[in-house]
């Protein structure tokens, strides 16, 4: 049985979306700018003098934001591109902005082994990395730096429609388009950047590896509301070359008691020692001096079981109010049995089998060998 005492006990000073300390209270910063999400102001324009594609130091990366055309709000992995302006690359477009690339995103393939991974019933790149998610547009917010305006991502497609017309191509499609471009613009300004709700920030598998999509709300988005209160599960058989990984990944953002998960392998199938972190918002961390929650990683005869007990309810709800998001975390478990067929038909059998007290668990059983998606049951 392994042990560990785990995670960060607040210190009266943290850092929110943006980056200040306010050790008084947790406002927001407001920054000179006309760049809102949810009403809120988010950062400075960044579409002037911005390079691309350009991976910083500073842990950003430039990113093409698009807006849907239709209204609607879909899957984050959804890449029908001909309903979103701000479809021009970004080397050439206004439609730059920047993205955090330490935010605590959710992995959806292996970023170093799937680049060129190919999905194998349409036969095109999977393409899809590390996303945050959410309809709300609060957790969005926190991975996002810098936005450009919504005019300029306007703008561009406008310039690009009024061509492609002058030139006979898709007369009837673009024209659509260009009066739908040009509807949005009469808008205002105003109206346009205080009415944007960026939705999905995403890590795509092409040249242009960053992807933010977001809609024009309808109505006045007013305050944001807080991150949703679950607990999320997601247990991921990992691909590797010359070993054999399952991830596990426990996002906590409501007051549980505690968290238990069983991944039914043969104790012939585990090697010995786990790896995990903790993780509060883009930090990382370890040490016997953290004390907001305790994982308890056993192997027996009925698998691997994690316990996640002990957690400071009052400590979820500081990181939830300052980071958009509660407490992540990763565990990483090998498998001495390499074959892979075999640990996927235990691994998909896992299921949560104590919460501590009734809360909303949501999640999934992926693995990069297989298509299936499967649900993480409560039991």
């Amino acid at each position: 049985m392994k042990k560990f005492a785990l995670l960060a006990c607040l210190t009266i000073a943290l850092v929110n979306c943006t980056g200040r300390i306010d050790k008084e209270e947790f406002e927001p910063v407001v920054p000179s700018t006309r760049v809102f999400v949810q009403g809120k102001m988010l950062g400075t324009a960044a579409t002037k003098g911005l390079t691309w594609p350009y991976v910083s130091e500073e842990g950003w990366e430039t990113a093409r934001f698009s807006l849907r055309v239709d209204n609607k709000i879909v899957d984050f992995y959804d890449k029908s591109s001909a309903l979103y302006f701000g479809r021009k690359p970004g080397v050439d477009g206004r439609n730059r902005g920047k993205v955090l690339t330490d935010y605590p995103y959710g992995h959806y393939n292996d970023r170093d082994l799937d680049y060129e991974k190919v999905d194998k019933k349409t036969g095109n790149n999977i393409g899809l990395f590390r996303y945050v998610y959410d309809v709300q547009g609060v957790a969005t917010k926190c991975a996002i730096l810098e936005a450009p305006l919504v005019e300029d991502i306007l703008a561009d497609d406008i310039e690009d429609l009024q061509a492609a017309i002058a030139a006979g191509k898709n007369v009837k499609t673009n024209t659509e388009l260009l009066e739908k471009a040009n509807a949005l613009v009469a808008l205002g300004s105003s109206y346009l950047n205080s009415h944007v709700l960026w939705y999905v920030v995403k890590e795509v598998g092409m040249k242009n590896g960053w992807h933010v999509n977001g809609v024009i709300a309808e109505n006045e988005p007013g305050e944001p509301v807080k991150k949703s209160d679950n607990v999320e599960i997601d247990i991921h058989q990992q691909e590797h070359a010359t070993w054999s990984e399952i991830k596990t990944s426990v996002h906590v953002r409501t007051d549980a008691k505690s968290v238990e998960i069983n991944i039914p392998l043969d104790l012939d199938d585990i090697v010995e020692n786990d790896d995990f972190d903790i993780r509060v918002y883009k930090d990382y961390l370890k040490g016997e001096e953290y004390a907001d929650a305790v994982v308890t990683i056993t192997h027996s005869e009925k698998g691997i079981n994690i316990l996640i007990d002990n957690i400071n309810a009052s400590a979820i709800e500081s990181y939830k109010e300052t980071f958009g998001d509660g407490l992540t975390v990763e565990i990483h478990s090998f498998c001495k049995n390499d074959d892979k067929a075999d640990i996927w038909s235990k691994v998909k059998k896992s299921s949560v089998v104590a919460t501590g007290k009734p809360v909303t668990v949501i999640g999934q059983i992926t693995s990069a060998y297989y298509d299936e998606k499967l649900p993480v049951p409560v039991m």
